[in-house]
């Protein structure tokens, strides 16, 4: 098992489903991705805050599907982070914005 089949197992269901973001395998809530698993890597939408403190601590890296073109709010999660509650918070996020 792939540490997203893992992460998938534990937070799909209810509101939670599967889909495709740039054409990889991808979790939303309602019709918004909040986790995508590009190129073996965790992809994540957070706040700006909690993204910088990833990123500053080495953690995280900003997402860029193209070189040099960073995606805003999203980042590569590391396999050093504590990634399911980092995709609680992404979960979190993209509901609050869809109220």
């Amino acid at each position: 098992m792939t540490d997203w089949e893992g992460l998938v197992e534990r937070t799909e269901g209810g509101p939670v489903s599967r889909g495709s973001m740039f054409g990889s395998p991808g979790l939303r809530t309602g019709k918004k991705f909040f986790a995508v698993w590009w190129r073996d890597l965790l992809v994540l939408k957070l706040p700006p805050d909690r993204l910088q403190d990833l990123v500053t601590a080495g953690t995280a890296r900003p997402f860029e599907p193209m070189e040099g073109r960073a995606m805003n709010g999203w980042v590569v999660v590391g396999p050093s982070a504590d990634r399911p509650p980092l995709v609680d918070q992404a979960r979190a996020l993209v509901e609050s914005l869809q109220q």
